[in-house]
């Protein structure tokens, strides 16, 4: 019966002419380790977005523009239970009916599928949810930046006069700056979120947390009642409250998001005294707070230096929940004010973007190569693996390829390229046993 009315439905949406030309082809659960891959097989990419919700636990997938096709509904596996599919107004809503919460995250397929959308569950109670100062993680022998592109899913944040969201500018400068410190020898870039979903604020310092990150970059695009007010800002943690009036403002704006969707990130300092917990948190978090200002002095001389407009040309300081720890150097960049018409508009323009994102991943750089330890990996890692290509205008990755005699793929993956998209700038690590070209 089930079946019967599934195939009557395709044959509904697929007389229906308001729907565009992408076709949903099929569904595939798998499970690796702890965590429920779903493979979603379009005829090409669309716009997705993602969200989670409870009572009961779901993850809720809007495919734009896309209709079904004829294939067979996937039994529920893993963490997922069942699925469903429904009619919207030019999209296609996926319901994944959950075992329990997860935390989920996004990507297309590159290479042979590059229609398949992955999605990659993992249960929320597997991510530790605090850091003991007395069992701290032992760093790996490599670098990891942990950025973290603000809102998301259901929570869209500020929406300029233009109707921009900011959501949508805080992905797109995320993702550009992931994009150019990809391929950096010793360097790994993790990302909070990496489409349309939201992570809640606990979640997102779980992930650096469980990446070992060495540093965490909040990047936001926030919003003020005076409309005139524009400019880029750089926030480290304040422990004795906001810089002034504006900044507690923007601080109260961005926590008021964890009455709505969670907890604030905690350190469990439970085993100890009150005096030894205030003193052990209160030196880890002032030498942090200390980096914190390091790196986000070199963040705006890089961000004055590629002419972004500046709101302050120093540090700004407020209680930001999401900058909240005690071991890793953390900063908040609000990219400009989008509730300025005049500069919501140069946050629309993805060039204007793209150089944010220059200005960010050349100011994580020059912080990295000013601190001892950091630095020693990283030159270490370069000796090791010394071939690396700078992306300059005009450049292919089929043209770099060629020139390196080596497959576009293998400089994909030793990349983790998503795409053959290439920035200016951009540093690409190349095979140690390749010949160069001539010429």
């Amino acid at each position: 019966m089930r079946k019967g009315i599934w195939f009557l439905l395709v044959a509904v949406l697929a007389s229906h002419p308001v729907w565009g030309r992408v076709w949903l082809r099929g569904i595939r659960l798998e499970t690796r380790l702890q965590a429920t891959e779903i493979r979603i097989q379009l005829s090409k990419p669309v716009h997705h977005t993602l969200f989670t919700l409870g009572d009961p636990n779901r993850l809720v997938v809007d495919l734009r523009g896309a209709r079904p096709g004829p294939f067979r509904m996937p039994a529920g596996l893993g963490l997922v239970r069942d699925v469903r599919v429904g009619q919207h107004t030019h999209m296609l809503r996926l319901v994944f009916d959950l075992r329990q919460p997860v935390l989920p995250q996004s990507f297309y397929q590159s290479g042979a599928h590059p229609g398949q959308l992955v999605l990659v569950l993992r249960p929320w109670g597997a991510i530790r949810p605090v850091i003991r100062l007395d069992r701290l993680p032992v760093r790996p022998h490599r670098v990891v930046v942990c950025l973290d592109p603000g809102h998301g899913g259901i929570d869209s944040g500020a929406i300029g006069p233009n109707g921009l969201m900011e959501k949508v500018v805080t992905l797109s400068v995320g993702l550009d700056t992931r994009a150019l410190l990809r391929g950096i020898p010793g360097l790994r870039v993790v990302m909070t979120r990496t489409g349309d979903y939201y992570v809640g604020l606990r979640q997102r310092r779980e992930i650096c947390e469980r990446a070992h990150g060495s540093l965490f970059v909040a990047i936001h695009a926030d919003s003020y009642p005076v409309r005139v007010v524009d400019g880029a800002t750089v926030f480290a943690l304040s422990q004795h409250g906001a810089t002034d009036a504006e900044a507690r403002w923007l601080a109260h704006s961005e926590n008021s998001v964890r009455t709505r969707y969670g907890h604030v990130y905690s350190v469990d300092l439970r085993n100890k005294s009150p005096t030894l917990r205030a003193v052990l948190l209160n030196l880890a978090q002032s030498a942090t707070i200390h980096q914190s200002l390091k790196l986000g002095a070199d963040l705006i001389q890089e961000l004055s230096a590629f002419q972004v407009p500046l709101h302050r040309g120093y540090v700004a300081q407020a209680n930001f929940a999401v900058l909240r720890d005690p071991v890793v150097p953390s900063v908040l960049i609000e990219c400009g004010f989008i509730s300025n018409p005049w500069q919501a508009r140069e946050l629309a323009d993805p060039q204007f973007r793209e150089r944010i994102a220059r200005a960010i991943a050349k100011g994580i750089l020059k912080y990295l190569y000013q601190n001892h330890r950091t630095r020693t990996v990283l030159v270490e890692a370069r000796e090791k693996y010394p071939r690396h290509y700078v992306v300059r205008s005009g450049d292919t990755l089929d043209g770099i390829a060629q020139r390196y005699h080596v497959a576009v793929r293998r400089l994909e993956i030793l990349n983790h390229l998503p795409g053959s998209r290439l920035f200016p700038g951009q540093v690409l690590a190349i095979p140690a046993d390749t010949t160069t070209s001539s010429g």
